[in-house]
């Protein structure tokens, strides 16, 4: 089985592994034989509060729940494993501090090592030194390098989440393929600058000291791809600034020229010279930026072939200046193909099916079935429990349970896709999907036909690409050709038939 650990660092991480859970759940991680990946993820970010790492770790949420509920009861939707490492910050190895000036207390180096301290206040001016880190490193790289260089990875494999999936890359190792370690991060902010090639280097060292060497720590770089609205006032104090991004980015291109390959065996470079603007935030809740598109290329990084090709670092084009399609994302007819099954489904489950067995509950099953006769293949006619058939009740709590599980994903899953198809910047489009219908509604979406745009979109009539032609083809369909019942056998079946 292919062993896959990604490790997010900083806001922009933690949204490429909310599109990296995704792109798991359309199935799109799985090794040479099609057998799905196991993946583990792994968030850190000084910044506990921010609104970023709460999506990520929902995204994570509703799907283990989901994936938990459907259990052994389908084939094909839903079988990827995902493992949640949980969320690490770097300021929890200071005892609570939570600026610079606590990190390294100045009162004491200047008695055990005034030079440290001289050379301190040269590094660092006041304003950063005193600084809050509890919303994360503000945009600046060397406070990020200076907390994130005191980290010893031996000591933090003794306990915790560290030890835990540190402890999982070991076990991987002596099962076969040897697994792979992704991180994710942005050079041009503070924590994923600093972090992304500090972890990496601690890594390749222990991984080296483990005798892993067969194992590859990769890495996805995301290069600038926003620029900030508004500007931050007087009492802001030390904060990310969009005039900033490029200079660190050269920074970090510079020390990866040079020190690079001491950090990663491959990376990735992805961002956009067309600028998505977000409103200025200096983090925690308020910092809520939608979803990309570069985070999507990110997390497709994964999916490259892995040492047999050349090359350590990797770049991507696109066709046209004002537009992204299909034709430009890397291995485009299997990423399409996943990633419009995962909308087309979202669409029909959400919008449609889930509706119509909300009305089941209202009114006798002999009358839903008159006008639902796809649902007799899924569930007992009479509305009896589990217990009488394989078919179970419509109204089992358990089915419940399960219906309302795939209903939450597809909310975060319509949410993703709506925000990366509209959140492009001022001039630039795309034609992968249609955003507008990417939302759950509780208005009945029969037409599935333009929901995804250009090649990927199945080529069928749309006036035939309906979901109640799906419905029908159900009611048709062989009893071998339904293995699973209930509504995991259902969202099984329409997973298969909606591509």
């Amino acid at each position: 089985m292919k062993q896959i650990f990604a490790i997010g660092v900083g806001g922009t991480g933690a949204k490429c592994i909310e599109a990296l859970v995704h792109l798991h759940a359309c199935g799109l991680l799985a090794d040479q034989d099609g057998n799905p990946a196991r993946l583990g993820v792994f968030l850190v970010e000084p910044d506990q509060q921010s609104a970023l790492l709460v999506r990520a770790q929902t995204a994570i949420n509703r799907y283990t729940v989901m994936r938990r509920a459907v259990g052994r009861n389908s084939d094909r939707f839903a079988r990827g494993e995902l493992r949640d490492y949980g969320q690490w910050s770097p300021l929890s190895t200071s005892s609570g501090a939570i600026s610079l000036d606590q990190v390294f207390p100045k009162a004491v180096l200047r008695t055990q090592a005034p030079g440290v301290a001289a050379l301190f206040d040269c590094l660092f001016p006041p304003e950063e030194q005193s600084a809050d880190l509890e919303v994360g490193f503000r945009g600046r790289p060397p406070i990020g390098s200076a907390v994130m260089s005191r980290i010893s990875l031996d000591k933090e494999a003794q306990v915790g989440q560290w030890q835990q999936m540190l402890s999982d890359i070991q076990t991987a190792a002596g099962s076969g393929e040897p697994p792979v370690i992704h991180l994710f991060g942005s050079v041009f902010g503070g924590t994923g600058a600093s972090g992304v090639p500090t972890l990496g280097q601690m890594l390749k060292n222990w991984l080296k000291r483990q005798g892993l060497t067969s194992i590859q720590v990769q890495a996805s770089l995301l290069l600038p791809y926003f620029d900030f609205e508004g500007m931050a006032d007087d009492d802001t104090g030390v904060h990310a600034e969009s005039r900033n991004f490029q200079l660190n980015t050269d920074a970090a291109l510079q020390y990866l020229r040079s020190s690079g390959r001491a950090c990663f065996d491959r990376v990735y470079l992805v961002g956009s010279d067309i600028k998505a603007r977000y409103g200025f935030s200096i983090g925690g809740t308020s910092q809520s930026n939608a979803a990309h598109v570069v985070e999507l290329l990110a997390a497709l990084g994964i999916c490259h072939p892995g040492p047999s090709s050349d090359g350590y670092a990797h770049v991507l084009s696109r066709r046209e200046q004002q537009s992204i399609g299909w034709e430009d994302l890397p291995d485009n007819e299997t990423v399409g193909e996943a990633l419009a099954r995962g909308a087309r489904f979202a669409v029909a489950w959400r919008n449609n099916v889930s509706l119509e067995l909300n009305d089941a509950q209202k009114v006798p099953m002999r009358t839903f079935l008159s006008g639902a006769p796809w649902a007799r293949r899924f569930f007992h006619p009479a509305g009896a429990s589990a217990s009488q058939g394989a078919r179970p009740g419509i109204r089992d709590k358990e089915q419940l349970t399960v219906q309302s599980a795939i209903d939450q994903y597809c909310d975060t899953l319509l949410q993703w896709l709506n925000q990366i198809t509209s959140n492009l910047g001022s001039g630039f489009r795309q034609e992968l999907m249609t955003a507008s219908l990417l939302v759950p509604s509780d208005r009945f979406e029969n037409n599935l036909g333009r929901v995804v745009q250009g090649k990927a979109r199945p080529r069928r009539a749309e006036s035939a690409d309906t979901v109640e032609a799906i419905k029908v083809r159900m009611d048709t369909l062989s009893t071998d050709e339904i293995p699973h019942r209930g509504m995991a056998g259902l969202a099984d079946c329409l997973w298969t038939l909606v591509a």
